[in-house]
């Protein structure tokens, strides 16, 4: 399932390593944005999120996957409306190996 929107997130997967990162960008054309119409934006795809997940059955493969993108997304609300947000840079969380990290594996490869 394709998640069109302002970010962009990039996993780095090393079997050697116990985790997993995650590698999350600003898309240019939301950087390009005025932060009124960034934080408009970023509004409106928290709550496409939002549609998306609950319109999906708990069983579908997916639905982990989403609701930790989600999750990041509303972590990063509160920074972006202030501003405190610096959107050029790499925002990097780590995680562990789960079903749940494997559900977002599946996502964004699909």
């Amino acid at each position: 399932m394709l998640i069109e929107g302002p970010l962009k997130i990039g996993v780095l997967d090393d079997p050697e390593q116990p985790g997993r990162e995650l590698h999350v960008d600003f898309t240019e054309e939301f950087q390009a944005l005025a932060p009124e119409g960034q934080a408009a934006t970023f509004t409106e795809y928290l709550n496409t999120l939002q549609k998306n997940i609950v319109g999906l059955p708990d069983a579908d493969p997916n639905r982990a996957g989403m609701l930790i993108v989600q999750q990041i997304a509303e972590q990063l609300m509160p920074h972006l409306a202030s501003g405190d947000l610096e959107l050029s840079e790499t925002i990097i969380v780590e995680m562990g190996r789960d079903h749940a990290s494997n559900s977002l594996m599946s996502l964004l490869n699909s």
